[in-house]
């Protein structure tokens, strides 16, 4: 079972609102709200007072100006089965990372009579998505076309930093102000949102905050690991993982829990807190997980992973030992494993 403290999420909201501010939150919830659940995160952060959410999947961010019109949804995956048409009549806004990206979404903004909102990508150096410097010019001369057709509205401009190194970083951001402040010359010198930075740079950097940032992890108390858990960042993990104890015998204790619930073979090796103790995870089989040990009842309860509060392992804590991310580990997580919402 994975308990999700929506007292902890609610105050990791506010710590990183007024951290970035006065840039704008973004609440990043790709991959069903980091495994937490969009459906126990996203009512809470709406009432948090978060306005803006990015979702990658456009389907996702229709879902969720469905349920909540008065939000902002961005999405940038857009993949050739994306369901563009609907994304534009329900107003979600769109990134951009090519012309042909572009073209997609004009064509789906005449097709549906609506004007569709975008947001441009430049690429600053991370190589994973957004228009070239050598093509910025291009995609902003066929944006300015699409607005004043009324196809389109270029509502921000964003991109990605490698975060490779501070320099790098301080390079990328300069070329993207520099990128940025030609685009709005040429659509008409009104201002455009701004984005540049994901959590950590959001968190530590000023400089790329600009007028809005986009933070996933870190709002569930996700840290980004390399020396670096939630207590450095001053945020508390949002999940508590646990699972019951099915069969006791000489091999050891058996757990409801396994690889079909999204646990790594790679969790091997590592612990989980059972009747007070430490116990070592012996192996995962598709349904069940097997930790060292037989003085365990059925029906007891393990935790595998949790804020670390009664001796139990962080998530952080595994992720290192696994040579992962915290990311990874709740994403992975399957509708098999029951969610509960608490506080």
């Amino acid at each position: 079972m994975a308990t999700i403290d929506l007292a902890a999420l609610r105050a990791n909201a506010r710590m990183l609102r007024d951290r970035v501010h006065p840039a704008t939150l973004m609440a990043v919830v790709k991959d069903d709200a980091y495994g937490h659940g969009l459906d126990a995160v996203l009512p809470m952060l709406v009432d948090e007072g978060v306005t803006w959410f990015g979702a990658l999947d456009p389907a996702v961010a229709v879902n969720i100006v469905t349920r909540h019109p008065s939000a902002r949804a961005f999405a940038w995956h857009l993949t050739a089965d994306s369901e563009l048409g609907a994304a534009v009549r329900a107003g979600v806004d769109l990134g951009v990372t090519d012309q042909h990206a572009l073209e997609r979404v004009i064509e789906a903004a005449e097709s549906s009579g609506r004007v569709a909102r975008v947001h441009l990508q430049l690429d600053t150096g991370l190589h994973r998505g957004g228009t070239a410097v050598a093509q910025w010019a291009a995609i902003v001369a066929r944006a300015v076309d699409a607005e004043r057709a009324g196809t389109a509205r270029v509502e921000g401009i964003f991109t990605h930093l490698a975060e490779a190194s501070d320099a790098d970083d301080s390079r990328a951001i300069a070329a993207f102000h520099a990128a940025a402040d030609e685009a709005e010359r040429a659509l008409g010198g009104d201002p455009r949102i701004r984005h540049i930075a994901a959590s950590a740079a959001a968190f530590d950097r000023e400089d790329a905050r600009a007028h809005m940032v986009r933070i996933g992890a870190f709002v569930t108390g996700i840290a980004p690991g390399a020396g670096r858990g939630p207590a450095d960042l001053g945020v508390r993990p949002v999940m508590t993982l646990t699972a019951e104890v099915v069969s006791v015998d000489g091999d050891g204790t058996r757990l409801a829990i396994g690889g079909r619930d999204g646990l790594l073979r790679r969790a091997e090796g590592t612990t989980v807190v059972l009747a007070g103790h430490r116990r070592r995870v012996l192996r995962v089989d598709p349904l069940t997980t097997l930790v060292e040990g037989a003085d365990a009842a059925v029906g007891d309860t393990a935790v595998l992973w949790g804020p670390g509060d009664d001796g139990e392992p962080t998530l952080q804590e595994l992720a290192d030992q696994m040579g992962t991310i915290g990311e990874e580990l709740v994403a992975r997580l399957t509708p098999r494993v029951q969610r509960r919402v608490v506080g």
